[in-house]
């Protein structure tokens, strides 16, 4: 497969190249991880309707997915450096902006300027990472990009806990953070590596080029963001304390990021595409054992570690999979490909879960994903074949 590195680096450089744009991703993380809930529970504060707060959590999603379209070739023209930096500027302005403003409208526009802003560092951070990963060690450093990036969304919501909703502080703190997140690439802006993007490949036919990455992220952000978001309310339905489901779903995210380093080593001495499948069915094996294993507590901890770990590990195994194979012209408009399947996913997955859970919460749940799985794995095997042939080209 043709590499998709531009431009030779040492060691030291390669090494200090990434530790840039993997502190950048800490700091985004941080980020995203103090907007959401801060908007969420402004919002319920404010008393405002569930389907406010619902369409609210929704605008970031629809703002990145209106945004990836156009971001190839806006980071193709001003610079990874510049749209990275301007991304994490419109957000530390749009913390701001949240700040002085009381109306749940205002606040959902704000959000959708800021996310599609944040579109920007979050596609150019990936591309970024891919040119500059070498191809043997490629898993374990895309995994070491997904620990910084949710270890940062983890630290989120403790940073506003500690400094409270009242007030301006939290808005100020968020604002900061933001804005530090773009100084480390703009510090190593020397060791960024050359964006080429294909002005014959727009994110339209990239889809194309790389069928099975793209059935890896709809399956990463289905399975991610349904079991995210809907484990507590599993638990709670198998008759759990809400503080024993909230413990639950913090096992999910510990294992998401304990694990991406096994599954990014494993993806650097096998066929990432076998390590897929292989993820696929352990996915279903554990998601069978659910309904049994919320009978108790410490079986139902392992089961959600585990989870926790394959759902995190399919967005990270797609994106391997398109460094791995595309090359440096087509990589931004593959990976903002990349990006738009995931978020659909991630559109789709809750409200079919949901819709699933209405009779019978644990096992509609548990029903939903199955048949995700069961309907995405001959099609990622169908995707790879084509590939492989090349008659997706």
């Amino acid at each position: 497969m043709a590499s998709t590195i531009d431009c030779e680096y040492t060691d030291r450089e390669r090494a200090l190249s990434l530790a840039a744009i993997l502190s950048t991703s800490f700091g985004v993380g941080i980020s995203f991880g103090m907007g959401f809930p801060l908007t969420a529970l402004t919002f319920e504060a404010w008393h405002e309707p569930k389907w406010m707060i619902g369409l609210a959590g929704a605008a970031p999603a629809l703002a990145v997915l209106l945004a990836l379209p156009i971001a190839p070739w806006v980071i193709s023209r001003v610079g990874p450096i510049a749209a990275i930096a301007g991304g994490c500027f419109a957000g530390s302005i749009g913390f701001l902006a949240l700040g002085l403003f009381e109306s749940p409208w205002v606040w959902i526009a704000i959000r959708l300027l800021m996310s599609a802003g944040f579109a920007m560092p979050w596609l150019a951070g990936e591309t970024w990472i891919n040119s500059v990963a070498r191809e043997e060690t490629r898993g374990r450093v895309i995994a070491i990009y997904a620990i910084a990036f949710f270890s940062g969304y983890a630290v989120g919501p403790i940073v506003l806990h500690a400094l409270g909703l009242v007030g301006p502080l939290p808005f100020i703190a968020a604002a900061l953070v933001t804005a530090i997140s773009g100084l480390p690439i703009i510090v190593g802006r020397r060791l960024a590596p050359t964006f080429a993007h294909d002005g014959e490949r727009n994110v339209a036919s990239a889809f194309r080029l790389a069928p099975a990455a793209m059935v890896a992220a709809f399956i990463g952000g289905f399975a991610e963001i349904t079991v995210l978001s809907l484990i507590p309310n599993v638990a709670l339905a198998a008759g759990w304390s809400e503080g024993a489901a909230l413990a639950l779903l913090t096992m999910t995210t510990l294992g998401g990021v304990v694990l991406q380093f096994p599954i990014g080593w494993l993806s650097d001495k096998m066929s990432r595409f076998r390590l897929m499948i292989a993820c696929m069915i352990i996915f279903v094996m554990l998601a069978l054992a659910l309904p049994w294993a919320l009978t108790g507590t410490s079986v139902a901890f392992v089961i959600a570690f585990l989870t926790g770990g394959v759902i995190l590990g399919f967005y990270a195994l797609g994106l391997a999979i398109i460094g791995e194979r595309i090359t440096a012209g087509n990589l931004p408009a593959v990976n903002a490909a990349f990006i738009i399947t995931y978020q659909l996913g991630a559109l789709v997955g809750p409200v079919c879960a949901g819709i699933a859970m209405t009779d019978d919460p644990v096992h509609g749940f548990v029903a939903i994903v199955i048949a995700t799985m069961l309907l995405s794995g001959p099609a990622l095997i169908v995707a790879e074949r084509l590939e492989r042939r090349g008659a997706v080209l």
